[in-house]
């Protein structure tokens, strides 16, 4: 907390530096999550936990933002994994099978896709696995509040364990699992370059192929592990290496949120769109059949 103080992160959304009830929360979590010990009055970091260790070994983040590293966000994710009650309400419901070994390793290579929805009239959610056939309903608002709105942004966010897309068909929200990288840029651009060669490889025999963006978050994203940002990195460097074969197709933002309903459900809409820096939402791509895909990818 200290750190936080000394270098005014804010950690609320309605004051520039935490409230004392935020404080409250925060150092509770932490209890709860294992970081943290109490000795009498006192609270200690819990190095006898591997993942409190190398949380304490990683420097403090250097960024602006105050991001973790990767390793940090790792170690952060296995206290996370290791409590059962954050498993028992969001994270099994992902897993075909118990989460065994590495609890961040598993899951991002064991998990599968879930979805979420609510209930037309009513405030309830109803989360439903397609390859476990599970059904979950939530309808307490601190069951909502907890899952939703705590533990889905946690692990999306934050922990970087799954990513999420609004799939139009259905009406429903997809969480899917994603693989983790190595948190360096060479790592990066590499993920990129294989996406950059799957996406090549989805054009048909014609001069240029129409792509939708929904689509290619399903193939390219949810089917492979990817986060979305790859997919549109992705965009990125096609837009730069072949700028006259790479066609972008617009949309108005009111036609693309046209079925939402809430200012939190345009939000989960638009991550399914393609924006550029101070350009227009992007529904589809068009490529053409001469673009080649990144040596280092073949």
């Amino acid at each position: 907390m200290a750190w936080v103080r000394e270098n005014e992160i804010s950690l609320s959304s309605h004051t520039a530096k935490p409230a004392a009830t935020t404080i409250y929360h925060y150092r509770n979590t932490l209890v709860r999550l294992g970081a943290l010990w109490r000795d009498g009055v006192v609270l200690r970091p819990n190095e006898k936990e591997p993942a409190v260790s190398e949380l304490l070994s990683q420097p403090a983040p250097a960024d602006e933002r105050g991001a973790l590293t990767e390793p940090a966000r790792a170690a952060f994710a296995a206290l996370v994994l290791k409590n059962e009650q954050c498993r028992s309400l969001f994270f099994d419901f992902f897993m075909p099978c118990a989460l065994r070994g590495d609890p961040v390793s598993a899951f991002r290579e064991c998990a599968v896709p879930i979805t979420w929805s609510r209930r037309s009239g009513s405030r309830e959610v109803v989360f439903r696995n397609a390859t476990t056939g599970g059904v979950v309903r939530r309808q307490s608002a601190v069951s909502i509040a907890a899952t939703l709105y705590g533990l889905r942004y946690w692990a999306r966010d934050e922990l970087r364990l799954v990513d999420e897309y609004w799939r139009v068909a259905g009406d429903r929200a997809v969480i899917f699992p994603v693989l983790g990288s190595e948190g360096t840029a060479e790592a990066e651009g590499s993920a990129v370059e294989r996406t950059v060669e799957f996406l090549l490889s989805l054009r048909g025999r014609r001069e240029w192929t129409l792509m939708a963006m929904s689509e290619l978050i399903e193939y390219c994203c949810e089917a492979r592990r990817q986060p979305l940002s790859v997919l549109f990195s992705a965009v990125d460097w096609l837009l730069d290496r072949w700028p006259n074969h790479t066609v972008l197709v617009p949309t108005s933002r009111s036609m693309a949120t046209l079925g939402a309903t809430s200012a939190s459900r345009d939000r989960l809409v638009l991550r399914g769109y393609y924006k550029a820096v101070n350009g227009p939402l992007v529904s589809h791509i068009r490529l053409h059949k001469d673009i080649a895909a990144p040596a280092t990818a073949q």
